[in-house]
């Protein structure tokens, strides 16, 4: 299907491709419209074309999730946002959305696009918004539209795709290390916030995603709640649980402990950021949190399931530790698992995870 697609487009667009890389670069679009961890692993794009193109505008096309990660993120001129893109979790897209952007960067002139996620439908958006040169990767279909497309690694990590994407030259793999930008004004307003909680400024905090994308790829509230169990009983510090929806039951739990903060529901997505820069350490699942921790700095501890190459789309490099059980079935990209006893986590027990906390950040 992507094959027939792409004979079908080449065969109305040939002239289009052969579109020199401009001399001028005035205007350069990237987008990735798609979930948290995608954002965060594009980090590193934005300084390199503001390196490689110090006089350009970068406009970054996202998510209303994804202008929370790039807020304040001083290589980006411009956020835009389409919410109801075919990404969202509604499922559905607001044509009148997608007509108004169309128009809006039809008018902006860019130069240089980048479609950092490979999928046709973004880039048929970005030719129909009369991008110039467009470069991507195009394996879901829509390679007739670009003008380059560097050769897809599957065993490179998410991080390093994005990077080759935008320059040929070699970097050093520990300057693509993803980083949020907060303000002052928001670290303020984080503490503030937890005081309200009864968190002393500088306490010791711990914080707690028991949430993923899927089923697949979560622990279990049960063991999330032996494990606060543990480091409550042994140590003088406080956790702060996160999440939208079943981290309730695990925060609610300890309702009457002192040492316990349930922030679930309670947080926009850039407030949680800011309060998550205020922890020393992050436990969850392989999630869009887990990325946010790491960008923040914290020392992070994944509890990683068979459901995807995780060296491939987890967070990238260290100080990062897995927890991480090797099963036949995985990778199995299933949104709910469909082994008995869900192994690949089941196997993890709290003990391993406690045990490497201990080793990456004693409590």
């Amino acid at each position: 299907m992507v094959r027939l697609c792409d004979g079908i487009l080449d065969f109305f667009a040939p002239h289009d491709r052969k579109a020199v890389f401009p001399e001028s670069i005035r205007n350069i679009l990237v987008i990735r419209l798609d979930q948290i961890g995608d954002v965060v692993c594009a980090l590193p794009v934005f300084p390199i074309l503001k390196r490689r193109f110090p006089s350009a505008r970068v406009t970054a096309l996202v998510s209303g999730e994804g202008k929370a990660v790039l807020e304040h993120n001083p290589f980006v001129d411009r956020i835009v946002v389409f919410g109801s893109n075919w990404f969202s979790r509604s499922g559905s897209v607001d044509l009148e959305e997608l007509f108004r952007l169309t128009a809006d960067l039809r008018e902006t002139r860019f130069e240089l696009g980048f479609d950092l996620r490979g999928d046709l439908r973004t880039i048929a958006f970005m030719t129909a918004s009369r991008v110039r040169y467009r470069i991507g990767y195009g394996i879901a279909g829509g390679a007739a539209l670009l003008h380059r497309m560097p050769d897809y690694d599957m065993s490179r990590h998410q991080v390093e795709l994005n990077r080759n994407l935008v320059t040929d030259e070699p970097i050093d793999k520990r300057n693509l290390k993803p980083e949020i930008y907060l303000t002052l004004e928001e670290t303020k307003e984080a503490w503030k916030r937890l005081d309200s909680f009864g968190v002393d400024r500088g306490s010791d905090l711990i914080a707690i995603h028991p949430e993923a994308g899927y089923p697949s790829k979560e622990w279990g509230d049960e063991k999330f709640i032996q494990l606060i169990e543990k480091l409550i009983r042994d140590a003088e510090l406080k956790i702060l649980v996160f999440g939208l929806n079943h981290a309730r039951r695990v925060a609610e739990h300890f309702a009457s402990s002192d040492r316990v903060v349930n922030l679930v529901s309670l947080l926009s997505l850039r407030q949680m950021i800011a309060v998550l820069h205020c922890c020393r350490l992050f436990v969850g699942n392989d999630s869009g949190p887990s990325h946010l921790a790491h960008a923040l700095g914290l020392a992070c501890v994944v509890i990683a399931s068979g459901t995807n190459e995780y060296e491939r789309w987890g967070i990238w490099r260290e100080p990062v530790t897995i927890r991480k059980h090797e099963v036949p079935c995985s990778p199995c990209h299933l949104p709910v698992c469909n082994v008995a006893g869900h192994p690949c986590m089941s196997e993890i027990s709290v003990d391993d995870v406690l045990a490497t906390i201990q080793s990456v950040a004693p409590c």
